[in-house]
């Protein structure tokens, strides 16, 4: 025993509506919290930059002191893979917000592409459910679900292959801001023992 016509035409408008808004709501929430995150982290890694620059300034500086003075400098090598760490921290934190900013971008074609291809296919198959007056026959239906089947098609195609770049650039802008963090205080360190050798 099936549902009355009425009900399967209630049913089908309830699934088609949610699913439009389904497409809204995720494009509002991923504005939003994209929004939020990125601010906060983009002034951690300008941050980081800053630092690593100013400190590379500050060796330099620290360097030509103890030239200056009469005891030889010792341990030059620990400077310069402190310098390096600070070189390569600064590289990976600059470019972090270029790699988050790809990554946000394919994720949400992704996202987008998702709810479209879900909206397009619910369409497409409860169309037969709802009573419209110029989709009565069978040549009517298919002229209305055909362009969707398509468009759910394509909107699938689009989700992978912005899943593919998404999936790169995740892991690219991950990565960068582990080696930013890590060469920061790895060049931290190095500069920490080369001051205190050379005191």
């Amino acid at each position: 025993m099936g549902l009355p016509p009425a009900a399967k035409e209630e049913f089908a408008k309830r699934h088609i509506d949610r699913t439009a808004r389904a497409v809204t709501s995720i494009q509002e929430e991923r504005a939003k919290r994209d929004l939020e995150n990125r601010r906060a982290y983009e002034r951690f890694y300008n941050n980081l930059a800053l630092f690593s620059g100013g400190t590379v300034a500050l060796s330099v500086t620290y360097l030509g002191y103890l030239k200056t003075l009469s005891a030889p400098v010792i341990h030059k090598e620990w400077l310069k893979w402190s310098w390096i760490a600070f070189v390569i921290c600064i590289g990976c934190s600059l470019f972090w917000s270029f790699f988050i900013s790809h990554y946000e971008h394919y994720a949400g074609g992704r996202q987008y592409s998702e709810a479209a291809n879900k909206q397009f296919e619910t369409a497409a198959a409860e169309i037969e459910h709802l009573k419209l007056d110029n989709l009565q026959t069978e040549e009517e239906l298919a002229t209305f679900v055909l362009p969707r089947q398509k468009a759910a098609a394509t909107t699938a195609k689009n989700a992978q292959w912005n899943a593919r770049r998404e999936k790169v650039y995740s892991w690219v802008w991950r990565w960068a801001g582990r080696v930013a963090r890590f060469s920061f205080v790895a060049g931290i360190v190095l500069l920490i023992a080369f001051a205190i050798r050379n005191f």
